[in-house]
């Protein structure tokens, strides 16, 4: 059967979509699972390829797949008042993202991996990773890093 429109079949169909993360903007996933360890906060604290110097505690929170990536957002513990600053790679099939907190917080972020509404963010450079119990404040804007606090690598905690 031959058509009398001018346009040729299938000319308005829009193409297919990648349905690839943002990694640049950040993705926001759910907490899947949970992994903690607490240390002595004497030794390097090392796990494919995250190392915590002093480490006093480690969680790694698994989320749920984004893409063809598996996520991740590995969270050392340590007490120093110099941290390392926050990181976002894709290895191989995974996105991970890396925060560095003093050990005061760990027992507070575990408690708040561990809810059942928790939901990380990773991407870009690392500096906006976050864990929170509310999506909505993760998809919030948070204010640019001021450039003087950031020295060689190392975030000063105050």
């Amino acid at each position: 059967m031959n058509s009398s429109s001018p346009h040729q079949w299938g000319s308005n169909v829009q193409k297919a979509q990648t349905f690839q993360p943002d990694w640049a903007g950040y993705v926001i996933t759910k907490v899947r699972h949970v992994r903690a360890c607490i240390l002595s906060g004497l030794d390097t604290f090392t796990t494919e390829g995250f190392a915590v110097p002093m480490a006093s505690g480690f969680i790694e929170l698994a989320g749920l797949r984004s893409g063809a990536f598996r996520t991740f957002l590995r969270i050392g513990f340590a007490e120093t008042n110099r941290l390392l600053l926050p990181t976002f790679q894709l290895l191989g099939n995974a996105a991970v993202g890396t925060l560095v907190m003093p050990a005061h917080c760990f027992g507070s972020a575990l408690q708040l991996a561990n809810s059942p509404m928790a939901h990380f963010r990773i991407g870009g450079d690392g500096r906006r990773n976050a864990i929170a119990t509310d999506i909505a404040l993760l998809s919030e804007h948070l204010p640019e890093t001021e450039a003087h606090e950031i020295q060689a690598g190392f975030l000063n905690a105050r």
